[in-house]
């Protein structure tokens, strides 16, 4: 066991602030966490709980039942013990909760027995644990605010304290000739460790690794700490009076002078270690001071020198001699993995800090030293921490420095898609789910192993692209089809079938050319144009027919003509004109239907409808408007000639 050593140059000690929170006359049991102290108050004859905002100056009494102790505070919830429910036998107490948030006060679930007295609560994150009495057996129980269950941590125990997840209390029970030793239950291992073997110690006080702790081994009260990293007990104080109630905070640990004189009268004070340098100096002015409690540059403590008790918090500055402000610096373990992952974050900074900051880039934040945080959901996470002191601030980020990995979903974007032939692709990964391996098919044969290529397309063609993405957890793929369009200038080409035959004579064309061309311009070498791929069109003409396609693409254009390619010949008999229709009387007006029912395939129609009307539809549709009696021509050509088809007085329309 090692004694931790003294410094008592004045000159470099800190400059301590003292300031007068409540004028009641009736407070005590104070707790402070950030800028929030909580304590309880006598003031209007009941036990209330009040809080004071440092930063805003506002004090706020709690809603309780009137019977409050002990209350903790963290973050925004306050707990104490509520006495509203003691009898004359039986000292009954329960554990509340106040969320300063939501502004609800919440009955904390007690175990099953009808009589159960709890009290000396303590708090950390959404754990709460206390000490409590059933059929005159004690026992610390902890209340997962998360998960809404209780645990029963150990038996024989008595004042828990929390931080992150370790318990400590001490072990004691004379009737079952137990002594009075230090542990502590570690919620991760479910595993119950004894730290001291002395028999004299109790009302421990948890920091990171740090335990703190009073023991009279030695016929005394003395402080000490045990470092659970390094194994090692070391004592804090070596007094004649008794040091008790101790707290501690980052490398500062305090507790409570319990003895001596100072000016021939009773002196109770409180007083600080500096870890980091080794200091120890009395924080309070003479009188007598309890129920010590510190977070980062503040101290808070309950002083009745004058006959009241009222609550009073001392500001220690670190400015003189000496002083230089904080370098942030940390570490991190473990710093990938899958998740959800949970990271212990190791303060290294320099130059004494006394508030941590720290930013775990999820939106997450924690005042503690050395926090442990759980990242749920996978990413790349950037992480700062900001360290202060009274002489001043520094910050540290981490780039892209926490990994957590859940099986990764391939995507991929490509610029450009599109171009001429030699197409430089640059390939950017948008895969989710932190893979660390790629591997690129650019569909040309070619393959990558990089992140995001960069890739030369020497041909013209269309390429698909797939992309298989991995980690630990797993692998994905993703395949894009005909996602890149390497285009060279076209080389028209095509063909037709038939290329002869009797009119009318229909022909299918075909686009046969290379390069991927996105238009085309057919000339059929009658008058008539197409633009589509593979037009059909129909000559209705003898004759010899050249015929002419033109490609375009982004890289060019290209011609292609073949003289006379197409030949029609002419039917070799005239037709025979012919028609009937439907009906042939009414009244007017009267719309009649003539179908043309030739033979000898004509190709050309001309009626007259006998009111001075014509038409060169195939079978046409009329209206006679006036009443008469009407002779209806049809003449019907092809190549071979005519014929005429005369129907007298055909259609009568009467008024």
């Amino acid at each position: 066991m090692s004694t931790a050593s003294a410094d008592t140059a004045e000159s470099v000690l800190p400059t301590i602030t003292e300031t007068r929170i409540t004028t009641s006359g009736s407070a005590s049991d104070p707790d402070i966490y950030n800028d929030i102290i909580a304590w309880v108050d006598y003031r209007n004859g009941n036990n209330d709980v009040y809080m004071y905002n440092i930063s805003t100056k506002e004090e706020i009494k709690i809603p309780t039942n009137g019977s409050a102790n002990c209350p903790c505070i963290y973050g925004d919830k306050i707990v104490w013990e509520d006495d509203s429910h003691m009898l004359p036998s039986w000292d009954l107490s329960d554990i509340h909760m106040y969320d300063l948030s939501t502004k609800k006060e919440t009955q904390i679930p007690a175990r099953l027995e009808e009589f159960v007295a709890e009290g000396q609560p303590d708090i950390y994150g959404d754990k709460i644990v206390w000490q409590d009495l059933y059929d005159e057996d004690w026992g610390v129980s902890m209340y997962d605010l998360s998960t809404k269950e209780e645990t029963l941590i150990s038996h024989d125990a008595l004042c828990p304290a929390i931080y992150g997840n370790r318990i400590v209390y001490y072990v004691s029970h004379p009737r079952k000739g137990t002594d009075s030793n230090i542990y502590m239950y570690d919620l991760s291992t479910k595993k119950e460790t004894q730290i001291t073997t002395s028999g004299s110690a109790d009302c421990p006080a948890i920091y990171g690794n740090r335990i703190v702790y009073s023991d009279d081994r030695k016929g005394n009260y003395d402080i000490y700490m045990y470092d659970l990293s390094t194994k090692k007990e070391t004592q804090i104080t070596s007094s004649p009076d008794n040091q008790v109630s101790p707290d501690i905070y980052g490398n500062r640990i305090l507790w409570k002078d319990d003895g001596g004189e100072d000016d021939g009268g009773e002196y109770h004070g409180i007083y600080m270690c500096d870890l980091s340098t080794n200091q120890k100096f009395k924080i309070t002015s003479r009188g007598s001071k309890s129920d010590p409690a510190i977070y980062g540059n503040t101290v808070v403590y309950t002083d009745d020198h004058n006959g009241k008790s009222d609550i009073y918090m001392s500001t220690i500055s670190s400015k003189g001699p000496g002083s230089v402000p904080p370098v942030a610096a940390f570490s991190a373990a473990p710093t990938t993995g899958k998740a959800p992952l949970k990271v212990k974050f190791t303060d290294k900074s320099t130059g004494t800090p006394t508030k941590w900051i720290w930013d775990f880039g999820d939106g997450s934040k924690s005042f503690h030293q050395n926090p442990t945080h759980k990242y749920s959901k996978a990413g790349v996470y950037t992480v700062s921490l900001t360290v202060k002191n009274a002489a001043g601030s520094n910050t540290v980020t981490k780039t892209e420095y926490i990994k957590v990995i859940t099986k990764p979903v391939a995507a991929f974007s490509a610029s450009s898609t599109s171009g001429k032939v030699p197409l430089k692709v640059k390939f950017t990964d948008t895969s989710t789910g932190t893979p660390t391996k790629w591997k690129w098919d650019f569909g040309d044969g070619s393959k990558s192993y990089h992140q995001n290529p960069t890739h030369k397309y020497s041909k013209a063609g269309v390429y698909t692209v797939s992309l298989t993405v991995k980690n630990a957890k797993g692998s994905n793929t993703v395949t894009k089809s005909k996602y890149i369009t390497v285009t060279a200038k076209p080389v028209a080409a095509f063909s037709a079938s038939p290329t002869s035959g009797k009119s009318p004579l229909n022909v299918k064309f075909t686009d046969k050319s290379t390069g991927t061309p996105t238009k085309w311009k057919w000339d059929f070498g009658d008058g008539t144009k197409s633009f589509h791929q593979n037009p059909t069109h129909k000559y209705s003409k003898a004759g010899k027919y050249t015929v002419t396609l033109k490609v375009t693409n982004a890289a060019g254009i290209n011609t292609a003509t073949k003289s006379k390619y197409i030949t029609v010949t002419g039917t070799s008999q005239a037709p025979t004109a012919d028609f009937w229709g439907w009906p042939l009387s009414g009244k007017a007006p009267l719309k009649v239907k003539f179908t043309e029912t030739s033979k000898g395939s004509p190709t050309s129609w001309k009626w007259d409808f006998g009111d001075g009307k014509y038409s060169t539809e195939k079978s046409p549709t009329h209206t006679y408007s006036a009443a008469g009696t009407y002779t209806v021509k049809l003449i019907a050509t092809n190549e071979a000639g005519s014929s005429t088809k005369l129907k007298w007085k055909y259609i009568k329309v009467a008024k």
